[in-house]
């Protein structure tokens, strides 16, 4: 069967009863139900609509000729026919292959998820920073991640309703045209970037991920801090030695605070040593320690969220 430039094969939602060949020129793959999706081209060889064909299923795409096409039809009595013609299992086998496509097609939805992420946090930082506002229209994000990444409306909303409920984002007003996209938390965003950012150039976990021993210290610290109203000085925090270990020794299940257990956070800043810290030392000859009071509490809130990123996305 041949088909000229700009001819309709046929179209989504129709009833799949033949799968189609392509013996020569080019057929272009469109969808309305998923406008911002990119078109699938489908060269000599293709194979299109079997799996439809199999299942039931409606089709899943319109079907144009973008040239000169020429195509082979098969319709479900030929198909039967052929299969009839092999060993019983052979069916199964192509069913089994039918599933698998299913399941190879949700993980790759999934892995487009997870990498257009860092895509949609780019841009949310660098919206951020530009205007100094704390939303950004949810049209205009569309159209930015899509000229970015490619990635489509529908997938966006996905990632921006994982984030919601993370709590980092929340999306307000009634009408498409009118909807902003709320960041809950400045600082979280850019600091999620980043952390993806680096895992992504340096393949190795960021320093911003912490240790379930330094995420306990760091929480006693802040405990200390909330409960004895610690005063901030140019945005320091300031707690004795004594009152680290008195805590720690209540709230970390028995731990026994040492120079060496404080030490991986001072090698990354997040505690500041009243005088030159020996880890070989014992933890009483530091005084007391300080840190970035606001700092800690976005590491923290980081390192709640970035173990759940991956369920929540998928």
């Amino acid at each position: 069967m041949r088909f000229s430039a700009g001819e309709y094969v046929c179209l989504e939602g129709d009833k799949a009863n033949t799968l189609y060949i392509v013996k020569s020129g080019m057929l272009v793959g469109s969808s309305k139900v998923n406008e911002d999706a990119p078109l699938q081209n489908f060269g000599p060889g293709s194979i299109i609509g079997e799996f439809s064909l199999l299942e039931s299923e409606p089709r899943e795409l319109t079907l144009r000729a973008a040239e000169e096409t020429e195509i082979q039809v098969i319709d479900q009595d030929m198909l039967q026919s052929a299969l009839e013609q092999h060993p019983g299992w052979f069916k199964s086998i192509l069913t089994f292959l039918a599933a698998r496509n299913r399941i190879a097609q949700k993980n790759k939805q999934k892995n487009d998820l997870i990498q257009a992420l860092p895509s949609l946090l780019y841009i949310f930082s660098a919206h951020l920073q530009e205007t100094g506002a704390d939303s950004i229209p949810l049209a205009l994000l569309h159209k930015k991640i899509l000229a970015l990444n490619n990635t489509p409306a529908d997938e966006t909303d996905h990632l921006l309703a994982s984030l919601e409920s993370l709590g980092l984002l929340k999306t307000v007003g009634k009408h498409d045209s009118e909807k902003q996209v709320k960041v809950e938390s400045l600082q979280i965003i850019p600091l999620l970037y980043e952390t993806l950012r680096y895992r992504a150039l340096n393949q190795k976990v960021s320093p911003n991920i912490l240790s379930m021993t330094e995420q306990m210290v760091l929480t006693t610290f802040v405990k200390i801090a909330r409960e004895n109203n610690v005063p901030l000085q140019n945005g320091l925090c300031t707690i004795t030695t004594d009152q680290l270990k008195a805590e720690a020794k209540r709230s970390m299940h028995g731990l026994t605070l040492t120079s060496r257990t404080i030490a991986p956070l001072i090698d990354k800043g997040l505690l500041k040593p009243s005088t030159s810290f020996d880890i070989h030392a014992p933890l009483e000859s530091v005084s007391f320690f300080f840190a970035d009071f606001e700092k800690i509490l976005d590491l923290l809130e980081l390192n709640r969220i970035f173990p759940l990123l991956d369920k929540n996305l998928v």
